[in-house]
Parts: structure tokens; C-alpha cells; sequence
């Protein structure tokens, strides 16, 4: 009897089996390999992300924008680079009344660099009959394209278009210190894209 034939026929079912998986027939592994060159400087996303430390008080005294207590966060674009910034933003806002004919509207931006990008959002927070010291909130994203250098981006707020009631937009980690102690408190989220 010629057993070439069947070395020959188990040989190649054997390749066949190795070829589907590598696992039953794959040999030792080698030697790891050296370590790839790092990727371009800034080449990855940055993210950065701070909280309100207090509220800012909008009432008569208050005329034009202001930022929210510690809402501002710096981002260093690499030389011959453009960054894709996208911002999100959000506040709570209290009523500082009783009254319940006591309101507010207040309006947040975000700045880059000391200019608004984006539209502006306009909030309404009114007291009721039944209800003082009312709380609203906000939250959106926007965003914005920097060209290399160091940049500021900031959230800022102002009433619109008269006080008819104070407001507290954000508050620290601890609340407005308002009755209800509501948490207020504010974020700014940035990420940047090379």
C-alpha cells in the first residue's frame, strides 16, 4: 500500500485546518517589536471642563455682559494649526424674590477671545402665586474654529432688557445659598478637534 498519497491528503487537510484557525496551529510567538514613532504633537483632541465656584448676581447694578464666576477655560492651538472648538454650556438661574410678580430674562453667550460665537440664549425665570424664588435653567453647545495661538473661551451672561427681579445664574458646588439652596452651579465644556 502507497501511504504517500494519504501523508500527502492529511497534510493539506492539516493546512486547511491552520489556514481557519490560528489558534490550534500557530506557532510560538516572536519577540515583541520596538515601540512606533509618537504621532504628530497635537494630534488629539483636547478636553477641558470647569465648574461655577459662585453666582453671579444680575440686578440694576449689572449693565452689559458679565462672565459666570470661574466659567472661562484657555486652550493653546499648535503653531500652524486650526482647531474645530465645540463649547457646552450649562446653569441653573433663581429668582432672588418672593414676589410673585418678581422675574427675569436673562441672556447667556459664549466668548471666544472676548467675542460672542453662536446665537445668544434667552432665558425667562418667573416667580408664580404659588411658587418664589423659581429656578429655570440652560444648557447648549456651540461652536468655533481657532487658528494657532493661546485662546479664552468664557461664558457670559446679562439681563434683558430690564431687572424687574435679581437673578443668581450658576452657584458653587454648595448651591445659591437662596431659600431652597438650589444647585445652580454652572459648567463649561471644550473640546477642541485638530
Amino acid at each position: 500500500m502507497n501511504v504517500r498519497p494519504i501523508y500527502r491528503s492529511v497534510g493539506y487537510w492539516l493546512s486547511a485546518v491552520c489556514a481557519l484557525t490560528t489558534l490550534a496551529c500557530s506557532g510560538l510567538e516572536g519577540p515583541v517589536g520596538p515601540t512606533g514613532p509618537a504621532g504628530p504633537s497635537g494630534s488629539v483632541p483636547v478636553f477641558l471642563s470647569v465648574s461655577g465656584t459662585g453666582s453671579l448676581v444680575l440686578n440694576d447694578t449689572v449693565f452689559g455682559y458679565v462672565q459666570l464666576p470661574n466659567l472661562s477655560t484657555s486652550v493653546t492651538v499648535p503653531t500652524g494649526s486650526t482647531y474645530k472648538l465645540l463649547v457646552e454650556t450649562d446653569a441653573g438661574i433663581q429668582v432672588n424674590s418672593i414676589s410673585p410678580s418678581a422675574s427675569c430674562y436673562t441672556d447667556v453667550a459664549v466668548f471666544l477671545d472676548g467675542a460672542q460665537i453662536g446665537p445668544v440664549r434667552r432665558v425667562f425665570t418667573a416667580n408664580t402665586s404659588l411658587i418664589g424664588y423659581s429656578v429655570s435653567s440652560f444648557g447648549f453647545s456651540v461652536q468655533a474654529t481657532a487658528s494657532a495661538g493661546s485662546h479664552t473661551v468664557a461664558v457670559m451672561a446679562k439681563q434683558f432688557p430690564s431687572i424687574i427681579g435679581e437673578c443668581y445664574v450658576s452657584s458653587g458646588a454648595n448651591g445659591s445659598g437662596l431659600p431652597g439652596n438650589p444647585r445652580l452651579q454652572g459648567t463649561l465644556n471644550l473640546i477642541a478637534f485638530p
